[in-house]
C-alpha cells in the first residue's frame, strides 16, 4: 500500500511550517477567486489581510501535513506507517523557496536512509 501527503523538513518546526505557507495561500485564493495564482513568498503571505473565508481555507491548507525537524518528521512518518500498514510514502511538497524545498528533500532523504 502507498500513502501520499505533504512532508516538510527543516531545522526548526517553524521553518518547516513556513514552507507550507505559499501553497496554502494559493489554494485559499483559488477557492475564493476561482484561479490558482503562482506561489508567493511566505514573507508576502504573512503580511496579507485575509477575509474570514480566505483565512478559513488558508488555515485548512496548513493542516494535516507532516512538518518539523528531522527527528519530528521521522517519528511522525513512523507512526503513520504503523497506523496505515503502508510500505511506501509518496511525498508531494511545493513551495516558493526552491532552495528551502531542496533542503527539505535532502533532510527527508536522510530520514529515509536510516
Amino acid at each position: 500500500m502507498v500513502i501520499s501527503g505533504t512532508v516538510s523538513v527543516a531545522g526548526t518546526p517553524e521553518a518547516a511550517r513556513r514552507l507550507l505557507v505559499p501553497e496554502a495561500w494559493s489554494m485559499a485564493y483559488s477557492r475564493t477567486h476561482g484561479t490558482f495564482p503562482p506561489l508567493p513568498p511566505a514573507e508576502r503571505v504573512e503580511t496579507l489581510t485575509m477575509t474570514g473565508k480566505e483565512r478559513g481555507f488558508y488555515e485548512s491548507g496548513l493542516a494535516g501535513h507532516i512538518a518539523g525537524t528531522e527527528e519530528q518528521v521521522a517519528h511522525e512518518l513512523e507512526t503513520v506507517l504503523k497506523e496505515t500498514g503502508a510500505q511506501e510514502v509518496l511525498v508531494t511538497t511545493s513551495t516558493y523557496d526552491r532552495a528551502a524545498l531542496l533542503d527539505s528533500w535532502r533532510r527527508l532523504a536522510r530520514i529515509a536512509a536510516r
